[in-house]
């Protein structure tokens, strides 16, 4: 560039100084004033799990930027029922209790180690299930019949792959292998395979993308319900102890846009009230899919049309948890899970007995809900809730003199830092959408759960992710350090 058009530029950023915070959008990063080597936007499991990777590298000039008041992300405990319950992730999920050498050994469950973190194994065999008439069909499922509907879909997408053939959706895959519900009893297992896990119907989710068992492969088959009563966050907490402190760490810090090129990048925020700008060398943004697609958070320049499509092939869907406190119990409280057996196959399909799991034992029942249902009951009036749960459990237990004392119902796709639950794959995503969505654009990288292909949706990809993203970041300083020092 000429020396006198240089001089411009520098003479043009001096006099719009005062303007950048008013107008992001218009302003390019100058990076002679940055405040850290890297941001990382966001403090759920991706942030701060990059953030511990970088300094355990010895890379320990990073800010991390978080909107809520803790750190946490969709790991978030509230106090309801005299106990902490888990509004959002809940399950350590893939853990292998046979010690065989088969499988490795999930980073979350070292970390509940560690910690000493309370959780129940989940017991899926644990569970009475009832027909909308009182009466226990739980015999009556036709588990092995989905089960080799499962299996068979496995081979069929392997055997796709191979051929070629075009993405269908896991619903279009099951009715090949001769699994289409049509009765109360499928209709429960159809949800509780899948959606219960996806948050979804299968008609949704792509084959080829479609996670399967990654999970109880690569780790193990057992779950443990997490009950700590300091939550489930507290893994992170502990993560990131060497280095949270109000220096690297700024809590209630809203980014509002991104600016970003291939020298640094800056952020605008909102932090108690006052507008500030942020910048460094490198950003790592562990936003959610829903925040992506939301547009509630601006980039300058505009993201590049690749990044859009990728961003937009996910689904981000409501996996909602119901927590209901009664004056008594009246329920089955001698098992894990209590499911019903009915035409509609969202409308109150689980419940889980909580009062078991906590010392005190209050008479609190949890329910599960997904899709259509779980955006209505988020949405609608809590009175009109009420009287569906009253519905569903009498439909089991008859006119049960038990009442409603509390209700909390977390509505995540409201929630303007996250918009859903987690990513689903729609039809058409490939290996190369997952590597689009988490590939840079100048120095601003992309991670969390929705950019693990394999374990996308859970705690433990999210995890995997941020140090992923953290050793490209490493990498990249890596060999900028080897390019200079040889010329």
């Amino acid at each position: 560039m000429p020396k006198k058009k240089s001089m411009t530029r520098v003479v043009a950023v001096m006099v719009m100084a005062q303007l950048l915070l008013a107008s992001p959008s218009r302003a390019q990063p100058t990076c002679s004033d940055e405040d850290a080597q890297v941001l990382i936007l966001g403090a759920g499991a991706s942030g701060i799990a990059a953030a511990r990777e970088l300094y355990d590298n010895g890379l320990r000039d990073f800010l991390i930027l978080e909107g809520r008041p803790e750190i946490g992300g969709r790991m978030r405990a509230v106090d309801f029922a005299g106990v902490k319950v888990e509004m959002g992730a809940n399950w350590i999920t893939g853990v292998d209790l046979t010690n065989s050498s088969k499988f490795r050994t999930n980073p979350l469950w070292v970390l509940k180690q560690a910690t000493n973190l309370s959780a129940i194994h989940s017991d899926y065999g644990s569970t009475v299930v009832y027909d909308d008439h009182g009466k226990n069909v739980t015999a009556q499922l036709p588990r092995n019949k989905v089960k080799d509907a499962y299996a068979c879909m496995a081979r069929l997408m392997s055997k796709m792959k191979a051929a070629g053939d075009k993405d269908i959706t896991v619903r279009e895959a099951l009715t090949k292998c001769k699994w289409t519900p049509n009765n109360p009893q499928q209709n429960y297992l159809d949800w509780y395979t899948f959606d219960y896990d996806e948050a979804t119907p299968p008609d949704n989710v792509s084959l080829f993308a479609w996670r399967a068992d990654n999970t109880d492969v690569d780790f193990g088959t057992s779950d443990f319900f997490v009950t700590d009563q300091r939550g489930f966050a507290y893994l992170l907490e502990y993560l990131g102890e060497p280095f949270l402190n109000a220096k690297v760490l700024h809590t209630a810090a809203t980014v509002t846009s991104v600016e970003y090129s291939d020298k640094c990048v800056c952020a605008y925020v909102m932090e108690q009230g006052d507008s500030k700008r942020y910048c460094g060398k490198y950003g790592i943004m562990t936003f959610s899919i829903g925040v992506l697609q939301s547009k509630t958070v601006t980039f300058s320049p505009k993201l590049p049309e690749w990044k859009v499509e990728a961003i937009n092939k996910y689904e981000i869907p409501l996996f909602l948890k119901v927590f209901i406190l009664f004056n008594e119990t009246f329920w089955d409280d001698d098992v894990q899970y209590l499911g019903r057996a009915v035409n509609d196959r969202e409308n109150y399909t689980l419940f889980l007995p909580m009062g078991q799991l906590f010392e005190s034992r209050p008479h609190l029942l949890l329910a599960i809900l997904t899709g259509n249902t779980a955006r209505q009951t988020a949405s609608q009036d809590v009175e009109v809730t009420k009287l569906h749960i009253y519905q569903a459990l009498r439909d089991i237990y008859g006119n049960f003199r038990a009442e409603i004392v509390d209700i909390l119902v977390p509505d995540w796709e409201s929630n303007e830092f996250y918009h859903g639950s987690y990513s689903d794959p729609k039809l058409g995503v490939t290996t190369e959408t997952y590597t689009k969505l988490a590939d840079p654009v100048g120095n601003l990288y992309f991670t969390g759960e929705a950019t693990s292909e394999h374990y996308y949706g859970y705690v433990h990809g999210a995890y995997f992710a941020g140090i992923h993203t953290a050793n490209l970041i490493l990498e990249h300083l890596e060999g900028m350090w080897k390019h200079t020092n040889a010329t």
